[in-house]
C-alpha cells in the first residue's frame, strides 16, 4: 500500500549538477500531448536532483507544480467572478470565455479552482481533481492513510500522473469530469475489507 506522499522531498546525498537543463513552463499549452508533461518526465526528476547540492531536498512533483503555479497566478489579473452559485448559465459563459480552447497546465488548475469558488465543484472535488485526497482505512493495527489511487508504481512522481487533471486540455474536458463527479464515490474513511476488496492493500 502507498501512503499518501505528495508532501514528501527526496534527497541529493551525491551531489554534482548540469546546469543547462532547460525549466518547464506549466504555462505552456498541451498539443499534442497531455499539459503536464514537463512534470510527469521522471528522467527530469532526475537532473533536478542531480542539480542539487549535497543534502539538498527536492520537492515532490506536486508540490513543484503548485510553487511554479502559485508564481504564475501572483502576475495574473483578478478576475471578476459572477455573483451566481452553481451550474448556472452565467458561470458557465464566464467559463468558457476565460478558459478557451487548449489550456496549460495553470489554466486547467485556475479553471478547477474557479469552479470551486463557484460552487461547481466542492472542496473535495477540487482535492479529487489535484488527486491529493485521502482515504483513512480502518485496520486492526489502527487507521491508516493512503491517497485515493495507491496504484502507481512511478516513485517519482507519487501518483501525480494519476491525478485526473492531468488528463484535461479543455474546459470542456473538466465540465464533463465535473458533471460526472459524486462525493459518495469518494469515501473519508472505508473498512480494511472494502480496501482489500479494491486491490488498495
Amino acid at each position: 500500500m502507498r501512503l499518501q506522499g505528495y508532501d514528501l522531498a527526496f534527497v541529493n546525498r551525491a551531489g554534482g549538477a548540469d546546469r543547462n537543463a532547460a525549466p518547464y513552463d506549466g504555462a505552456g499549452r498541451a498539443g499534442g500531448k497531455t499539459a503536464f508533461a514537463g512534470y510527469l518526465d521522471v528522467e527530469r526528476q532526475r537532473q533536478k536532483m542531480r542539480e542539487l547540492p549535497p543534502g539538498g531536498m527536492l520537492d515532490s512533483v506536486y508540490m513543484q507544480f503548485m510553487e511554479d503555479y502559485r508564481a504564475w497566478k501572483a502576475g495574473q489579473p483578478e478576475a471578476a467572478l459572477p455573483d451566481s452559485q452553481g451550474w448556472t448559465e452565467e458561470n458557465l459563459a464566464f467559463l468558457r470565455e476565460r478558459y478557451a480552447g487548449d489550456l496549460s497546465a495553470f489554466e486547467i488548475y485556475d479553471a478547477l479552482d474557479t469552479m470551486k469558488q463557484l460552487g461547481i465543484l466542492s472542496e473535495k472535488g477540487l482535492r479529487c481533481a489535484e488527486g491529493t485526497t485521502l482515504i483513512a482505512i480502518d485496520m486492526k493495527a489502527g487507521i491508516v492513510e493512503t491517497s485515493a489511487d495507491p496504484d502507481s508504481k512511478a516513485a517519482w512522481l507519487h501518483g501525480f500522473d494519476e491525478a485526473p487533471m492531468v488528463g484535461f486540455r479543455s474546459l470542456e474536458d473538466i465540465l464533463s469530469w465535473a458533471r460526472d463527479f459524486r462525493e459518495e464515490d469518494h469515501p473519508d474513511f472505508i473498512t480494511g475489507a472494502e480496501a482489500m476488496a479494491r486491490g488498495w492493500i
